[in-house]
């Protein structure tokens, strides 16, 4: 009995040296998980791939209001102090928000930011989807 016994603890012992080995299957505080190795390939995949093209800009959001024609007045105040700056109108209901800028890392957005805040001080940087003009809708000849 005493011969089974430790024969039963060296072979446990064996299988968990093992399976530290293998990268598919690890042992952490008492708990054992499986791990498919095509994850492994996917993620080497995925890590070769280079980046499409930009999908996003970072845009300063001025002003919001439910009003269009007050969102028109913001965007004319904001043309007058700050002339050259592309500005965009967008509606998500129930709502009109006027958007400005496209810059290129945060850091020049916040530091646009700080100019604007005296002036709309509601304003804020955001992260917004921007399509592409190959994707937009043409309509086809028949």
């Amino acid at each position: 009995m005493k011969y089974l016994f430790t024969f039963c603890c060296l072979l446990f012992t064996a299988y968990s040296l093992k399976a530290e080995e293998n990268d598919s299957i690890q042992i952490k505080n008492n708990i054992l998980f499986f791990r498919d190795p095509r994850v492994d390939i996917l993620q080497k995949i995925y890590a070769r791939k280079t980046p499409g093209p930009r999908k996003g800009a970072t845009r300063v959001q001025v002003f919001q209001a439910t009003s269009r024609d007050k969102v028109f007045e913001a965007k004319m105040q904001f043309s007058a102090h700050f002339p050259g700056i592309m500005t965009y109108v967008t509606y998500a209901p129930p709502n009109f928000k006027l958007r400005a800028g496209d810059f290129e890392t945060q850091q020049e957005a916040y530091k646009f930011l700080q100019q604007v805040k005296p002036l709309f001080p509601a304003s804020f940087v955001i992260e917004e989807k921007i399509v592409d003009d190959d994707k937009k809708y043409k309509p086809k000849n028949y």
